[in-house]
């Protein structure tokens, strides 16, 4: 089969690791080749005034403080460099764009649409600057292909990344878009939804990260012919974003400063994070009061969370991951619930590496577990020996996968897996939902084709699943701004098959029922009996 020919629009060889990283992407593929790139001949950017050259340098030097601080949060090994995009050995063409009063319109010539042609390409990538307007929009049977590093129905403009901080906005969102006359109005190919992080760099970073794994799909899908993704078309409603004036950006960075103290005085005051489990009976999951819910006293020297309830021969066991302040690893501890107390029974699971997330579920009178092993990059199926303390690892069900917080269930003569996959391998777990089937529990798991199912913060993490007269409902994490488990919500599962998925939300939960709570994030129930999960702030030693 010949390759798709797609050229790349730069405005000089010399590049960031986004382009560079999607070249480089592009030499494993079988589907696309870059043929070409074509160089827009641009004169150096001139300022009108003093002040707004205060202004840009004041915004880089932002910018190089923060990728010292990023460094502590995750690796960002070459994401800084600039790379020399002769090392491909890719020809080139150059153009002069005709450029607006403006500086932010470009239209080409008739002599460089005419060489542009003449590279017989099937797609255009924009990989430079300036809103493209004109001919070059139809130069190529399948147009121009763009990046747009934010959720275009909440922000259009720039600079990526750096607005939903500034606004403490819950999510960041990227497109990928075929570019029409509109700014940022083009067809929609592709969206995701990513938890804003709490300073712009770090934020950049993980969004970069994750679009670029996604344009290389999307490119590989055009040219196999796979339907594209239908996304609603919404008014925009809010200004055109530019940089930040210097009165702007002087208030980011106090706001970051001021945040960034508060995190470290925390620690001084050796406050941390504590999970707590909480459980209540009630006649329905639907209608319950969490202010009504018993707490289980959390161990010593650690915490509960992730509580999953199962029931056998009468009686109600709730299971959890156990965490260890000291070791900072968790296992699968069990409790025995009943209408007058809780009371711990045992560990479960435990090893050198982290468990948390314990999916438990029974098929053919086997009981089973599904617990998160996200530390040994694959997902794994345990099998109940002598109920509840004694299990064994039945099968590895996917290797090589960085996935968290996975539902196993069994829905029309096939097992269904819904899991949370970090693509992007930088720790980010819970924007991508998504799912795989079999006909046999223990092998053969095939990736649904519309993977990820669902690409947004704000529901796309698991928290639970209850299955009940033949209907499913996900529990969902809601993420806040810098707040892992902010809230729950539930969805009813609508469409499940081969091709399709959809859910229908119900209603969320925030954490407003438990005592200087500050967040939740999963909810089980069983029979009459629900559990969840509730964050606070604790000192060290509480």
């Amino acid at each position: 089969m010949k390759k798709a020919q797609v050229g790349l629009i730069v405005d000089d060889m010399v590049q960031a690791w986004n382009i560079h990283d999607l070249i480089q992407r592009s030499l494993s593929s079988e589907i696309y080749e870059i043929k070409c790139i074509v160089i827009q001949k641009i004169k150096p950017k001139k300022y009108k005034n003093f002040f707004l050259l205060i202004q840009d340098y004041f915004f880089k030097l932002i910018s190089l403080f923060e990728r010292l601080l990023v460094r502590r949060f995750l690796s960002t090994e070459g994401f800084f460099k600039k790379y020399d995009l002769n090392s491909f050995g890719i020809n080139s063409i150059e153009v002069t764009p005709l450029i607006s009063d403006s500086g932010f319109v470009y239209r080409y010539s008739s002599n460089d649409l005419q060489e542009i042609k003449k590279q017989n390409l099937d797609l255009l990538i924009r990989g430079g600057s300036g809103i493209l307007k004109g001919e070059i929009l139809n130069v190529c049977p399948e147009g121009i292909i763009s990046f747009h590093h934010g959720d275009n129905d909440v922000n259009r403009g720039g600079p990526p990344a750096f607005w939903e901080v500034y606004q403490r906005e819950d999510c960041t969102g990227f497109i990928i878009q075929i570019l029409n006359e509109e700014l940022d109005g083009g067809k929609v190919v592709f969206k995701g939804n990513i938890p804003t992080s709490f300073f712009y760099t770090l934020n950049k970073v993980r969004l970069y990260r994750k679009a670029n794994i996604f344009m290389h799909k999307i490119l590989e899908d055009m040219f196999t012919n796979k339907e594209a993704r239908t996304y609603k078309k919404l008014p925009y409603d809010k200004p055109l974003y530019k940089l930040p004036n210097l009165r702007q950006q002087i208030r980011y960075l106090s706001m970051t400063l001021f945040y960034i103290l508060k995190k470290i005085f925390r620690k001084v005051l050796k406050k941390r994070i504590t999970w707590n489990v909480a459980y209540q009976f009630t006649d329905s999951w639907r209608e319950v009061s969490f202010r009504k819910s018993k707490i289980i006293k959390n161990p010593t020297n650690g915490f509960i969370a992730d509580p999953f309830l199962f029931k056998f021969k009468n009686k109600n066991f709730c299971f959890v991951e156990q965490y260890d302040f000291k070791t900072q690893k968790g296992h699968i501890s069990v409790y025995e619930i009943n209408d007058l107390e809780d009371k711990y029974i045992g560990t479960v699971l435990k090893d050198n590496f982290h468990f948390s997330y314990p999916y438990i579920f029974e098929n053919n009178e086997e009981i089973y577990m599904c617990p998160e092993t996200s530390e040994m990059k694959d997902i794994r199926l345990y099998r109940c020996l002598d109920f509840p303390l004694k299990w064994e690892l039945e099968k590895t069900l996917i290797k090589d996968v960085s996935a968290v917080d996975s539902n196993i269930f069994e829905f029309n003569e096939k097992w269904w897996m819904l899991t949370n996959i970090d693509s992007s391998d930088s720790g980010e777990h819970c924007s991508e939902l998504h799912l795989f089937y079999s006909s046999d529990l223990r092998a053969n798991w095939k990736p649904h084709p519309l993977n990820p199912i669902i690409f947004d913060s704000k529901t796309a993490r698991n928290g639970g699943m209850i299955l009940e007269n033949g209907e499913l409902f996900r529990v969902y994490q809601r993420q806040g701004w810098d707040n892992y488990g902010e809230g729950f919500g539930v969805a009813k599962i609508t469409n499940i098959n081969e091709h399709e998925y959809s859910e229908e939300r119900l209603f969320e939960v925030g954490a407003g029922a438990f005592d200087k709570a500050v967040g939740t994030h999963t909810f089980n129930s069983i029979n009459g009996l629900v559990a969840t999960d509730f964050v606070t702030l604790s000192k060290k030693g509480n």
